[in-house]
């Protein structure tokens, strides 16, 4: 899977699960450089949701200390982008 397919199901989550906390979230606003404390404004309980959606969406582990070095969506794409993901996404 391409790091663009990979960026368009993190924003179709995005805009799916975080819809009332960001009305105005536009899927075009979300990059591979936007902050996902900052610019999606995850707070520290919706980026463990996010992580755990990847995981079950990906179906991967982001191991903790990894997770903790995510600073970008760019920074989550790249690392499920190394990892092999199932033919049925």
């Amino acid at each position: 899977m391409s790091e663009a397919e990979i960026l368009k199901v993190i924003v179709d989550w995005l805009c799916e699960n975080h819809a009332e906390a960001l009305p105005q979230l536009e899927p075009a606003q979300v990059d591979m450089g936007t902050s996902i404390a900052d610019g999606l404004q995850l707070d520290s309980l919706d980026q463990i949701e996010f992580i755990m959606a990847l995981e079950e969406q990906f179906q991967v582990l982001v191991p903790d200390e990894v997770a903790g070095q995510w600073k970008t969506v760019g920074d989550a794409v790249k690392f499920l982008a190394t990892r092999p993901v199932p033919s049925e996404l």
